[in-house]
């Protein structure tokens, strides 16, 4: 059970309406067949900071059922709060909730914009699905520069926290994606009639949470059964990413012995008060979040979709691992009143395309569709019983369907960070600059890396191979550069060194040592 927010940090109620985080000894109370909002004591975002999250318990979930249903996890977009996705506490109105019920009536595609009041639609199977919705921004009494700044769904870049080389404000950095893929499903699964691990957790946002469901999905594709974007801002450098190739070359581009690190120093500053639409305000934001976008930008592309598209690449057997859905619209308004919201749909229209293009590069399978309309609801709703019926039909759920494979036997990934967990296999990159350490055909009897620093790996019990009698391998990848991966440079194939590890059946242990 989480503990109750410490009394020296607790402070006024700052989201009404919100049950306080449960304390000991009872379990927190389950609201069924409404909105609900709940916190919980989070140490990603704060020391036992409040962090709110909305969810919807439909009538066919309830723990009274005793059944295990699986949770759609919904994520805002830019300037939103945690009620944007599901509506205010007491309330079932969001269409969101409508298309577990209910769907739009065959022909609406041609006019979506007809039928974005629920009250259009007509009765559809029921899909027992929880709704989950976190709440975004920095908290108050929390971690970062101050409370009511966007997210971006990501753990801010440590060198502009405290303890970093260039702090900006006097707190740790704020974690988001720790809180959405470790702490936030460990409190659902535990409090609310689901069941733990990947088959029972989906993803999908809106606009900037488009962009944290592609992210978070694709840096942890062993966390999530699918993923859904709907015009999701997926890039924040506003440039397509030069996809890594599927062959590398074994002695590539590096120093040929250790050089000093230097970090570069960044040239903007931090996020200041001065007014400015709301808009562009959250996308200053990414100043702080991320850092600066020539300084930083090997930490930019860690968090940037397109830069991790080949992460979709895991499969069991022919089977893809991870279900992949997305749209944007053609940034046409069909009605007077919504030309307002056009500008930002031309912002993430060319962000959309750039990432399906990084998704046919890397040959990951995912379904995208371009639709009619611009950055609006307006245009949005009719399509939200599709996104949830992708979803359903690939999480275990009360309906049958067993628990999807877990495992693949075969798998891709990169990563800028130098610890991590992915599969199953455990890695520590010994290097100080910023880029990334790609792997590619990960199984039971070897890999492939590309990169620089010394690795160290170690693979799952499952597989029971590794080398020299131990599960635990290192691989010199040779000297790190001297700067970090600067113009995303490790995608190409003459970056640092490559090294192919082959792997051998361990030795079985005499049983009880």
């Amino acid at each position: 059970m989480v503990a109750a927010v410490p009394a020296s940090r607790a402070v006024a109620n700052p989201f009404p309406g919100c049950a306080p985080p449960p304390g000991t000894p009872g379990p927190m109370t389950v609201v069924v067949g409404t909105v609900a909002c709940q916190e919980l004591a989070s140490q990603s975002l704060g020391a036992g900071v409040a962090a709110p999250f909305e969810y919807y318990v439909p009538p066919g979930c309830a723990p009274a059922q005793a059944v295990t249903c699986p949770v759609l996890y919904l994520l805002h977009g830019f300037g939103g709060d945690f009620t944007e996705m599901l509506g205010r506490p007491g309330t079932t109105s969001s269409a969101w909730i409508a298309a577990l019920t209910h769907r739009p009536p065959a022909g609406f595609e041609s006019s979506p914009w007809t039928y974005q009041d629920p009250s259009t639609w007509g009765p559809a199977p029921p899909l027992d699905i929880i709704l989950v919705a976190p709440h975004g921004q920095t908290l108050p009494g929390g971690y970062g520069p101050g409370a009511g700044q966007d997210s971006y769904w990501v753990n801010w870049n440590p060198r502009y926290g405290k303890g970093g080389d260039a702090p900006r404000y006097p707190t740790p950095p704020p974690r988001f994606e720790t809180f959405l893929n470790d702490e936030l499903p460990a409190f659902v699964e535990r409090e609310l009639p689901t069941a733990a691990g990947r088959p029972w957790r989906a993803l999908a946002g809106v606009s900037l949470g488009g962009y944290g469901a592609y992210k978070n999905g694709l840096q942890h594709p062993d966390d999530w059964t699918a993923i859904e974007s709907v015009s999701g801002a997926h890039n924040f450098l506003f440039a397509p990413a030069p996809q890594p190739g599927f062959v590398t070359v074994p002695a590539g581009v590096q120093p040929p012995v250790p050089v000093a690190y230097e970090r570069l120093p960044a040239v903007t500053g931090a996020v200041t008060p001065a007014a400015a639409p709301p808009q562009i305000g959250t996308f200053l934001t990414a100043l702080d979040a991320l850092g600066d976008p020539v300084a930083d930008q090997a930490y930019f592309r860690g968090n940037m979709p397109p830069d991790l598209a080949m992460n979709g690449r895991a499969n069991a057997g022919p089977a893809q691992l991870l279900g992949i859905d997305g749209f944007v619209n053609d940034t046409i308004p069909r009605q007077a009143a919504d030309i307002s919201s056009t500008p930002f749909e031309d912002i993430v229209f060319p962000m959309n395309v750039d990432m399906e293009e990084a998704y046919v590069a890397e040959g990951v399978a995912n379904t995208f569709a371009i639709h009619q309309g611009n950055h609006s609801d307006v245009y949005r709703n009719a399509w939200f019983r599709g996104l949830e019926e992708f979803a359903y039909a690939r999480l275990a759920h009360p309906g049958g369907r067993p628990a999807p494979a877990a495992t693949p036997t075969r798998f891709d990934y990169r990563s800028i960070d130098t610890d991590f967990d992915i599969w199953g296999w455990k890695f520590h990159v010994d290097r100080q600059p910023v880029e990334f350490l790609t792997l590619r055909s990960v199984t039971c009897d070897g890999l492939t890396l590309q990169g620089t620093g010394t690795v160290t790996f170690t693979v799952p019990a499952r597989c029971g191979t590794g080398r020299a009698a131990s599960a635990t391998v290192t691989v010199d990848l040779g000297p790190a550069q001297a700067t970090d991966d600067p113009a995303a440079l490790g995608a190409t194939p003459a970056y640092g060194r490559t090294v192919t590890a082959s792997l051998t059946r361990l030795p079985r242990r005499p049983r009880g040592t």
